[in-house]
């Protein structure tokens, strides 16, 4: 009887999720962040004036302690497009310079050599980390495809909250154009809740990760779950928004996780209440 119930239980979910899932694809398909320019174009570029300014020291070490620092120029260009946005909290993306980084040091590494990478990520929104990715494997003269997800489709119109919505409304894919030598080689675009899809997509293994979806306790946890089931000595997963007073339960999570299935943990400050985490993994 208890095992019925708890089928019962789990079958019941699986429709939820399912119903869930619908119900977001219909949602996030009919502009979702705006139906109109969220600024005009000045207001975007004096913000990414200021945050191209700002001082992040410990990632300045970190990028001098590996030897690997991502092109600058390409670097704020890329973000003034995908990551300058008119909101609340303060503007910071600097994970994308942790993720350029930490991505070249694990192919530096002898055993990496010439491989096939499957990277993961959570969290698409406009293709920022995709992209950087991306560049680290080109840079590298590497191989390997980035597996992405997100809520929001890839291929309709719709405004970003971005100074490209001056514009007029474009796909992901209209967006990301200018950065097409990198996104048509290695990425890979998946819509929907990573609760249901995640699972979805069969790969032995998964070298790298950037988690950067939901920041619950239990979608984290989900997602570390299912990465660290594929993943092998040295593999890495990249953790954004590492902040106990924002997101207590993404903290909760990572440090659970790295606990539980054997990733050593290093935490990176990127300023203004916001870190990060590179778990390596350990033992075999």
């Amino acid at each position: 009887m208890k095992q019925r119930i708890q089928h019962l239980g789990n079958s019941l979910a699986r429709r939820a999720l399912k119903f869930s899932d619908r119900w977001a694809a219909q949602y996030w398909h009919f502009f979702p962040l705006g139906t109109t320019p969220q600024a005009d174009k000045q207001t975007y570029l004096r913000l990414w004036e200021q945050e191209k300014e700002s001082y992040y020291p410990e990632i300045d070490r970190f990028e001098k302690e590996t030897e690997y620092t991502v092109d600058p120029l390409w670097f704020h260009d890329l973000a003034l497009h995908t990551q300058i946005v008119i909101k609340n909290s303060p503007l910071c993306y600097q994970h994308g310079r942790i993720l350029y980084t930490t991505l070249r040091h694990y192919l530096s590494l002898s055993d990496q050599n010439n491989r096939h990478l499957t990277i993961f990520e959570t969290g698409t929104a406009r293709g920022f980390s995709s992209v950087i990715m991306a560049k680290a494997l080109t840079d590298a003269n590497a191989y390997g495809k980035i597996i992405t997800f997100d809520i929001l489709p890839h291929n309709r119109p719709m405004y970003w909250n971005c100074i490209d919505d001056h514009d007029g409304s474009k796909t992901r894919a209209d967006l990301l154009a200018p950065w097409r030598e990198f996104v048509s080689p290695y990425i890979l675009f998946f819509e929907g809740d990573s609760r249901i899809n995640l699972n979805k997509v069969a790969a032995d293994r998964i070298n790298f990760a950037f988690l950067d979806g939901a920041h619950t306790y239990r979608d984290v946890l989900f997602e570390f779950q299912t990465i660290a089931k594929h993943q092998k000595k040295g593999d890495v997963i990249v953790f954004d928004d590492y902040n106990t007073v924002d997101f207590p339960g993404l903290v909760r999570a990572v440090d659970e996780g790295c606990e539980r299935w054997g990733y050593d943990k290093k935490i990176l400050s990127g300023g203004k209440d916001r870190s990060y985490v590179i778990a390596t993994k350990r033992g075999k």
